[in-house]
């Protein structure tokens, strides 16, 4: 069998997290690629972090933060800072709400915006039966380290509602 002219290019290593993609390799990646690489090696690295490192909530050993609904029906309130800027110092992505009180009973929904571009969006409710309301699952895209996280808050009903949040997040 014939050697083929560039089996060599088979056999050379890319640099960390190349963007290359000319070559097997460059797709393949490299043992030392990460989470901000985008071969298999990549995305393996990514996904091993994401499953065998622990979570993290913000606030920590302090109270929810208050975001609060505008005044008409399904009308967005204020920006909220839900994370100030250069508190999470590793890239992360947020995989839980916590909701840990509501003002009224009502339907809400919340947007939730890296800086000010929005990131996701989740939707509770609180009943008269429902005093707290449980965490929903929110999973976003990575977020770079040191990004501030803010929010805002609509409601079904129309008034200046209120629900008390705080994130559930994995750091990369």
């Amino acid at each position: 069998m014939k050697k083929s002219g560039n089996a060599g290019a088979f056999q050379v290593v890319p640099s960390q997290d190349s963007a290359a993609n000319v070559v097997m390799r460059d797709v393949i990646g490299t043992k030392t690629d990460t989470h901000d690489g985008d071969s298999l090696a990549a995305s393996a690295h990514t996904t091993d972090e994401h499953h065998h490192t622990g979570g993290d909530v913000f606030p920590t050993l302090a109270a929810d933060v208050q975001v609060v609904s505008a005044g008409g029906a399904w009308a967005l309130g204020a920006f909220k800072e839900i994370v100030p800027i250069n508190t999470i110092t590793d890239d992360f992505d947020i995989h839980f709400i916590e909701v840990s009180t509501a003002s009224a009973n009502d339907v809400f929904e919340l947007h939730l915006f890296a800086v000010e571009t929005l990131i996701s969006k989740v939707r509770f409710a609180r009943t008269t039966n429902q005093v707290r309301i449980a965490a929903k699952p929110n999973q976003t895209v990575i977020i770079p380290a040191n990004t501030q996280i803010q929010a805002k808050l609509a409601c079904a009903g129309g008034g200046s509602k209120t629900a008390d949040i705080s994130i559930q997040f994995h750091p990369y």
